[in-house]
């Protein structure tokens, strides 16, 4: 083992979701092997089967411990903005940028791996308690930008902020499922006139 690392557990877990991220980045999550994961985390295959049952598992595991650390992040800046009162922005725009980045290579990957970590945590009780806790943070906290939003003017007052958040939210994870075929996903044009319509709706 390398000087200065640490030996416990949850050090020696966190070696292992870090090189497995670092390989899914080089090499793309099937191209990610064990013994490459194994070797740049500078532990061994018995110490990686001690945590995870399989490669599938801490695969998983990765892609979930990037998808929450990514979500806090997001959290906190959301945080420090209803904190200080600083948002001053237009949360619909976010409907905007959807649609103009539908086919954008890197949040098509960012959808997959957001869908599979939703699907770890169908059988991964403490994975799914995680990602609720983090998830009902970054919605309560985007319905309280909001309904600031709304005292601006920009948003109907007629709509329940928390809605307008999981619609935002949803809209992204949905579009999982168009990209499984290229026949699947709408045209620019449809799928941009489709967000301006929702937008417009929720003007006042």
């Amino acid at each position: 083992m390398a000087k200065g690392l640490e030996n416990t557990d949850s050090d020696i877990r966190g070696r292992l979701i870090d090189s497995a991220l670092t390989m899914i980045d080089r090499d793309g999550i099937d191209g990610a092997r064990l013994r490459d994961i194994v070797e740049h985390a500078d532990l061994t295959t018995g110490s990686l089967y001690w945590f995870f049952k399989n490669r599938r598992a801490l695969i998983n595991a990765a892609l979930a411990e990037r998808y929450i650390r990514k979500m806090r992040s997001v959290t906190d800046v959301a945080q420090d903005i209803v904190e200080k009162g600083l948002y001053v922005g237009d949360p619909l725009e976010l409907l905007g940028d959807i649609a103009v980045r539908l086919t954008d290579h890197d949040r098509i990957v960012a959808r997959h791996e957001r869908v599979q970590v939703l699907a770890a945590a169908l059988d991964d009780p403490v994975l799914a308690k995680q990602l609720a806790d983090v998830q009902r943070k970054l919605l309560l906290q985007l319905s309280s930008i909001i309904r600031a939003t709304q005292e601006q003017g920009l948003i109907r007052e007629d709509v329940d902020p928390f809605a307008v958040a999981v619609l935002l939210q949803s809209t992204t994870i949905g579009l999982a499922s168009v990209d499984l075929a290229p026949d699947l996903v709408p045209a620019n044009d449809s799928w941009s006139y489709l967000m301006e319509r929702i937008v417009r709706a929720l003007r006042p």
